[in-house]
């Protein structure tokens, strides 16, 4: 590791936490310090070689209480609460078993409401009559016979409409959706829809990626022409977004949409979509540029327009993650619609997020599904699940890693990998980030 590798410096402090314009202007003094603290004790430099892959786990010693007149949404009425469910026999021989999933998410929403059955525990979050979406994540889908995928799974989806059922919401007024139209179809979301859910709708905020995401109707220009309409595609409201100072090189500064993101209409547009409330089913993935993506980034870059700007090309000053993403969530009605998060960690990524293009690509089976209605929370201890398992696997943690810091795959593309995004989270009063404020409550089902 050469001179100054990972140490905490003006330049790296600026690289990591300004989104464009002064750190001050985002964090507050507060925010400033809290991160400045953070990233002294995250970014230390080691010696080429003697850096040590060791992770001691971190103790989440709080204990929590709802909070029975906290509006639903973000951090919602259990901020700090984290139920983790493991069962032994949810994935066997890389199958996941719909019935222990089932299992899994009933008692991880009795546990999270402290709810006597399943029924009044789905009651505590949603009526009759409302639309509710599912925000799945179809990103780590198997380009390849030989990989291992990871998305949001079919039997987790499953479970979560059933659920739904038993607080009175036919699939009827379900809509599965994601913002690319072609990652959603990849996946098989959309054969799956039709053979088992056939009631149930689907949406995309746009057709596909790459670079340029600015078309509020969601049909990018490439290669001179515009997608053609998809009637799953529904595109980005041009009255909710949040502007930045910072752009892709590929568009002018003329451009008037460059420097703006843009909430996707699923979430707004009453007149035909009409989610009223949302479910996220986030994954236990580290994350190039983010450092994790767990359920705040499933937020920021699944339900809002021009992301890639955040982290496109090797410069290390394009790496905008940390910032960008707690304020993506922090605005409405991303914050006031996301009511629950349920993380599917039965398979996880330690290494090689967000897909698996990136040769370092490497899952196991955690066969653990958590609930929060605290992303925040949920973030922090899934961050410390990775770390762990990437401890085993001889990799160093996910905020070491860069170009910058610990570069083990000769690949890293960033100055340095930004899970900051967590702790930033908090001073935008999205969840709690404090380990001695977030109780981890962890169920052994029976083997």
């Amino acid at each position: 590791m050469s001179k100054g590798q990972g140490r905490f410096s003006r330049r790296g402090f600026l690289l990591g936490a300004a989104a464009g314009g002064a750190a001050g202007a985002f964090l507050g003094a507060g925010g400033v310090e809290l991160y400045r603290r953070w990233f002294a004790e995250t970014r230390r430099t080691y010696p080429r070689g003697l850096e040590p892959i060791v992770h001691v786990p971190k103790r989440f010693t709080g204990k929590t209480r709802e909070l029975p007149d906290a509006p639903l949404g973000i951090p919602g009425p259990f901020p700090g609460r984290v139920v983790e469910v493991h069962d032994p026999r949810s994935v066997v021989q890389g199958a996941i078993q719909s019935e222990r999933v089932q299992a899994m998410l009933d008692r991880g929403m009795r546990e999270l409401t402290g709810a006597p059955d399943a029924v009044q525990a789905w009651q505590r979050f949603f009526q009759r009559g409302e639309r509710v979406g599912i925000k799945v994540n179809p990103v780590g889908y198997a380009r390849r016979a030989d990989v291992v995928g990871d998305i949001s799974s079919f039997p987790v989806i499953m479970a979560i409409v059933n659920g739904l059922k038993l607080a009175g919401i036919p699939p009827r007024d379900v809509v599965l959706f994601e913002r690319y139209a072609d990652e959603f179809r990849a996946a098989g979301y959309e054969r799956f829809v039709e053979r088992e859910l056939p009631e149930v709708r689907w949406y995309a905020s746009a057709v596909t990626g790459g670079n340029v995401q600015v078309d509020l109707e969601g049909r990018d220009v490439r290669d001179g022409k515009r997608f053609p309409a998809d009637p799953h595609v529904v595109g980005y409201d041009e009255r909710i977004f949040k502007r930045l100072d910072y752009k892709v090189p590929e568009l002018p500064d003329s451009e008037p949409l460059a420097y703006e993101s843009h909430v996707s209409r699923i979430l707004t547009d009453e007149k035909s979509v009409d989610v009223q409330k949302i479910i996220t089913i986030p994954l236990l993935k580290d994350h190039r540029s983010a450092g994790i993506t767990i359920a705040l980034k499933n937020m920021s870059h699944g339900m809002a327009s021009n992301v890639a700007r955040t982290h496109t090309g090797t410069a290390a000053h394009e790496n905008r993650c940390g910032t960008f993403t707690p304020q993506i969530v922090a605005l409405d009605p991303i914050r006031s619609k996301c009511v629950l998060h349920v993380l599917d960690a039965l398979i996880g990524v330690y290494e090689g997020g967000p897909g698996n293009w990136n040769p370092s690509w490497g899952t196991w089976e955690q066969r653990s599904l958590f609930v929060a209605t605290d992303p925040v929370a949920m973030d922090h201890v899934g961050w410390d699940i990775l770390d762990g398992v990437r401890a085993r696997h001889g990799w160093a943690p996910v905020a070491r890693m860069g170009v910058a810091g610990n570069n083990r795959s000769g690949t890293e593309a960033f100055h340095l990998r930004q899970p900051e995004h967590v702790p930033l989270a908090e001073v935008l009063g999205l969840g709690i980030f404090d380990p001695s404020r977030i109780e981890h409550r962890r169920i052994q089902l029976q083997g």
